[in-house]
C-alpha cells in the first residue's frame, strides 16, 4: 500500500485530483470526480469516485464515501467504501462503516459498527 505518498493503493500511480494540506480547514460538502488526499480538517460530506486517502493529520467530522477509503487520521461519522475501507495503524475512527471489504491494521482504533455490504447506504 502506498499510504505515505498519496497515490492510489491499487497501483495506479496517477496524482490525486485534490490535495488538502494539513493547514486547510473546509466546512461544507466536497465532491471529487476521481481520487484525493486530505491532510487537513473537513466538516461536511466527502464523496469521491476513486480512492480517498485521509492522511495521519487529517480530521473528518461527517460522512466519507469513495470507491476505496484509506484512513490514517481521525473520523467521526460514517464511512462508505464501495469497494473497500482500510484503517491504518495511525487511524482513530469513531464511525459506522459500510463496505464489502474491511481491513484494520494492528494499532488502529475503531469504535463503531461495520456492515459488510455492497457499499450502498
Amino acid at each position: 500500500m502506498a499510504f505515505g505518498n498519496g497515490t492510489k493503493a491499487n497501483g495506479d500511480l496517477s496524482e490525486p485530483s485534490i490535495y488538502l494540506g494539513k493547514n486547510v480547514y473546509l466546512k461544507g460538502d466536497l465532491h471529487l470526480e476521481s481520487s484525493g488526499r486530505i491532510d487537513g480538517k473537513v466538516e461536511g460530506k466527502i464523496k469521491a469516485k476513486g480512492t480517498l486517502t485521509l492522511g495521519e493529520e487529517g480530521i473528518v467530522a461527517s460522512e466519507i464515501e469513495g470507491d476505496t477509503v484509506i484512513v490514517g487520521g481521525k473520523v467521526e461519522g460514517k464511512i462508505v467504501g464501495r469497494e473497500k475501507v482500510e484503517l491504518v495503524k495511525t487511524s482513530v475512527v469513531n464511525a459506522d462503516v459500510v463496505t464489502p471489504c474491511f481491513s484494520i491494521e494492528e494499532g488502529a482504533q475503531f469504535n463503531g459498527s461495520c456492515r459488510m455490504s455492497n457499499g450502498q447506504q
